[in-house]
């Protein structure tokens, strides 16, 4: 797509996380939008929606994420909140194997209303490595199951892939609206 060398190029996307309590889906975003760790953060109650303005080489994203909260009670609000999302993350503790098998729980509500987007895995905590109890092939495995675009580990503690994490999602979803030629600032 030629036009996207134009200078001044404003985009807007709507990107989801969801997934089981605690596995640190607001720490995710926190970490990606301050570029701080809070130890102890609430827990989200429904919904938190976080903006954030990327510069690109030729203009801006402005970024919505939505924060779903991991409690099961508000799991049927995922299908009416998730409306509009050109791409979403399923998140996942690497030290709980039930926050992975939690996929098949929150897939289908997610699924309702959104189809044929970018989805991608992200298992936290990875800097508790040594408590690891979600291996890599179980996870690969579930993933191809599901078609996930692309699965990834981060910690939101150290800040270890959180940037990455964003930007893989951003640069598959702007490829699959045909530009090809975005660079991030």
């Amino acid at each position: 797509m030629e036009g996207i060398r134009q200078e001044g190029l404003r985009l807007s996307y709507k990107i989801c996380i969801f997934g089981d309590k605690n596995v640190g889906k607001t720490t995710l975003v926190n970490r990606y939008m301050t570029n701080k760790f809070y130890e102890n953060m609430q827990a989200t109650l429904g919904a938190s929606v976080h903006i954030k303005d990327l510069e690109l080489e030729n203009g801006k994203i402005t970024l919505h994420i939505w924060d779903f909260g991991g409690q099961k009670r508000f799991k049927f609000l995922i299908s009416s909140y998730a409306r509009g999302s050109v791409g979403a993350i399923f998140m996942f503790d690497l030290t709980n194997h039930n926050s992975l098998i939690a996929l098949n729980d929150w897939l289908p509500e997610y699924g309702k209303t959104v189809r044929h987007i970018p989805l991608i895995m992200v298992g936290g905590k990875l800097d508790l490595e040594q408590q690891r109890v979600c291996k890599k092939d179980d996870v690969l495995d579930i993933m191809k199951s599901y078609n996930f675009y692309k699965y990834l580990e981060c910690s939101s503690k150290t800040g270890e892939n959180v940037e990455f994490v964003f930007k893989v999602l951003l640069t598959k979803i702007l490829e699959d609206k045909g530009y090809k030629y975005i660079k991030f600032m």
